[in-house]
């Protein structure tokens, strides 16, 4: 998928004979995204195609959502989906204000606070308790940057540049 698309969650594996999938959320939105008639996109790993699925149900459990799909009605047919991401549409979600995407910051240079220049967001890695950026420097090298209040000072995203504080020994 490309940047128009938002990845919300990751499909685990089946749930019961009538093709529940259980899907590990990748948003920070549960509630929205994932709401009853939403339409998300997946890939079917048999035909390859992307095909819309809309959510007919959606309950928690043990931190992964059981989620029922109009479309799937059968076990067999869920398999065709496991381990593949679920996507939206970017154009038909709204942030407030001071929010923005993810894959927002990818190619954002980030700079010191005396300016100096460190490199560009080329990756956003995703761990449990934090998102983290991976920069390319100028001499071709990556840095890993989490991306928590202790190293991020702002981020604009109309100048798209990151101001960055490391810790001793981090460059």
């Amino acid at each position: 998928m490309n940047r128009d698309y938002l990845k919300i969650g990751y499909i685990v594996e089946t749930h019961a004979l009538k093709g529940a999938l259980k899907i590990k959320p990748t948003t920070s939105f549960i509630g929205e995204r994932f709401e009853v008639g939403n339409k998300v996109l997946v890939k079917n790993n048999t035909t390859s195609n992307i095909e819309t699925l809309t959510i007919q149900s959606v309950r928690e459990q043990k931190g992964l959502l059981i989620v029922s799909f109009a479309e799937i009605d059968d076990i067999s047919i869920a398999e065709n989906y496991l381990k593949g991401f679920l996507f939206i549409n970017k154009k038909g979600v709204t942030l407030e204000e001071g929010y923005f995407f993810f894959d927002d910051l990818l190619g954002m240079k980030v700079i010191l606070e005396d300016k100096t220049l460190i490199g560009k967001v080329i990756e956003i890695l995703e761990y449990a308790a934090y998102h983290t950026l991976r920069v390319e420097r100028e001499d071709g090298s990556n840095i890993l940057i989490p991306y928590i209040e202790e190293f991020i000072i702002s981020t604009d995203l109309a100048s798209k540049t990151i101001v960055f504080r490391p810790i001793e020994g981090m460059l």
